[in-house]
């Protein structure tokens, strides 16, 4: 519950500060991947210490960023929607990726997952 509340409240606190009189324009793909990397919007994940947590936050971001890019050009056609939400996509494919290789194998693993986790 604390989770879903966090989101919409990131949600509410990214759409507060979008233009919704630019519409029309479709996002660059270079800076959505930094966007979702250097943690554009603040999102609840970005507050865990799980080895997952930045996909997880790279999740949220995206979801976010699609529904306020929805909302601001609702009076654009499909097709143009379609071509934004793909770049979203893209993006977080890419930001995972680099995320991915920017660790080593141990820390994608879970705790449980670690040899000695009950040590210590």
């Amino acid at each position: 519950m604390a989770d879903r509340d966090g989101f919409i409240r990131a949600y509410h606190d990214f759409r507060d500060s979008v233009d919704f009189s630019k519409t029309g324009i479709l996002p660059e793909l270079d800076n959505l991947i930094w966007c979702m990397l250097i943690g554009i919007p603040d999102v609840p994940a970005d507050e865990e210490k799980s080895p997952q947590a930045g996909f997880k936050a790279i999740d949220q971001r995206v979801a976010i960023l699609k529904a306020i890019f929805v909302e601001v050009n609702r009076n654009e056609g499909d097709s143009f929607l379609d071509r934004g939400l793909l770049l979203y996509d893209e993006a977080a494919r890419t930001a995972k990726k680099l995320l991915r290789e920017g660790r080593s194998p141990d820390d994608l693993k879970g705790p449980l997952d670690r040899p000695g986790w009950a040590e210590g």
